[in-house]
């Protein structure tokens, strides 16, 4: 059954609201997988064991952001060419972006498997825990191509307005991470490598139901000769373009992740006990995050149909409930963060054996959050927006600002505030990336809305 949807059509609300619910479900079924790897861990090996996988979140985001930064800008230059409704442009576009991926995938394992000891080193992992960190990213890295293509089929999927496939993707591959996590790290003691096999085998299962439904569903891969297209660009040009989309995203997040890593290089200054809170805290947050990423995955979906439609006042009445709705969903997210923050805490890590400023850390970090966590909704929605309309250079230099505002607060707010600065480096910086990014979707729209109304004849 074929699943795409046209966003060009009908109210923007309810379809942002049932696109992005169906990601948000499917993303908590990710988290889901990715908090039980943690309270196993925790729980089975202690808080090492954690503190291994909190140290090593960024180095992992670093390279699995790179990746998907780079195929979500495959996908609004999709998403544009199914609202300009030319299958045999969206063929060309898709067949390079696969070609792209593949020689990805090949550099980006050789690479990371041979650095990733000196990585940690750079990063002043704590010698306790070094060797649990370096298994836990090799075997994750070792399966960097299963969650390269899985991006990719799914990237297709979004750009012709289907969300479901993936819901149902990662409904079936989290709980299949579920049990694998019980199984091997449980039952068969296999410690934290069992842990990250099991993340790596769901995420191959992932990556076959959603190219099994692009492949049944002739998706992307349209006989170019068959479909009526106003003329096919080069190859070379086809590649040019997805780059220059593509790589300032796949920088927005490295950019993001050097700063994190900063961040965790600061941290790892401080006890044994910080760096635990600190981690199951961050479990909480990117758990609470979901709605945020799914949010902004439907915006990008929804405006690079739009922007191919030259309908910009759709772009703008999408953007205007996308920002409501992400205050209202940060606001409920705040209220869990103060009220059951501290109930969440102990489902990591036993409580008998856990020293108290384990829990004392991570709270307070989640209070802070908390207070401000509709700047961090609003970021994701107006980077997206100007990601669907073509422009990622801005969202990427919004990531250089909150780098710059994550390090500064690490070293030098630390020494009037001391630890609390580390947790206020992340709310200057979506405060910071907000302003950049708020101004520049108002000043970006009102210019295409006048160069529409001169191109119609309306305005000289």
């Amino acid at each position: 059954m074929n699943e795409d949807r046209d966003l060009t059509k009908g109210k923007p609300l309810s379809l942002i609201l049932s696109f992005a619910f169906s990601l948000i479900v499917g993303n908590v079924f990710q988290q889901l997988y990715i908090i039980v790897d943690s309270i196993i861990i925790g729980q089975k090996i202690g808080a090492k064991g954690l503190s291994a996988i909190g140290g090593t979140d960024w180095y992992i985001f670093l390279v699995n952001g790179f990746a998907i930064g780079l195929i979500q800008g495959f996908s609004v230059l999709l998403g544009n060419k199914y609202g300009e409704k030319d299958e045999a442009a969206f063929s060309q576009y898709y067949k390079k972006a696969k070609a792209i991926c593949f020689g990805l995938t090949i550099s980006l394992v050789a690479l990371l498997l041979g650095t990733s000891g000196f990585v940690l080193r750079v990063l002043d992992t704590k010698d306790e825990v070094f060797s649990f960190a370096k298994t836990y990213v090799d075997v994750i890295f070792a399966g960097l191509p299963f969650l390269i293509f899985y991006q990719l089929f799914a990237a297709v999927l979004r750009s012709r307005g289907n969300s479901k496939t993936h819901l149902m993707a990662m409904t079936v591959s989290s709980l299949c991470n579920i049990v694998l996590d019980i199984l091997f790290v449980s039952a068969l003691n296999m410690g934290i490598a069992g842990a990250a096999l099991g993340t790596i085998l769901s995420e191959c299962l992932v990556m076959l139901i959603c190219g099994y439904n692009v492949y049944k569903n002739r998706q992307g891969i349209a006989d170019a000769t068959s479909a009526k297209s106003s003329g096919l660009k080069s190859g070379f040009t086809v590649v040019k373009e997805l780059m220059t989309i593509g790589l300032p995203m796949a920088l927005q997040s490295v950019i993001t992740a050097i700063g994190g890593l900063i961040v965790i290089n600061r941290i790892n200054q401080y006890e044994l006990s910080f760096l635990t809170g600190y981690t199951i805290a961050g479990k909480i947050y990117a758990l609470l995050e979901i709605a945020a990423s799914s949010y902004g995955l439907a915006v990008v979906a929804y405006v690079s149909q739009n922007m191919g439609a030259k309908d910009y006042e759709r772009v703008r009445s999408g953007v205007k409930v996308s920002v409501l709705l992400g205050i209202i969903t940060a606001i409920l997210c705040s209220v869990v963060m103060i009220i059951f923050g501290q109930p969440l805490m102990k489902l990591f890590i036993d409580t008998g054996t856990a020293n108290a400023k384990v829990f004392s850390y991570g709270y307070n970090y989640l209070q802070v959050l908390a207070v401000f966590f509709p700047l961090l909704y609003i970021l994701y929605v107006v980077r997206s927006t100007l990601q669907g309309m073509g422009n990622s250079i801005i969202p990427m230099l919004s990531s250089f600002a909150q780098l710059i505002m994550r390090v500064a607060c690490a070293i030098f707010l630390t020494r009037i505030i001391g630890y609390y600065g580390i947790y206020f480096g992340e709310i200057c910086a979506w405060a910071l990336a907000d302003c950049i990014l708020i101004i520049t979707y108002f000043v970006s729209l009102r210019s295409l809305t006048i160069n529409k109304l001169a191109a119609d004849g309306v305005i000289n």
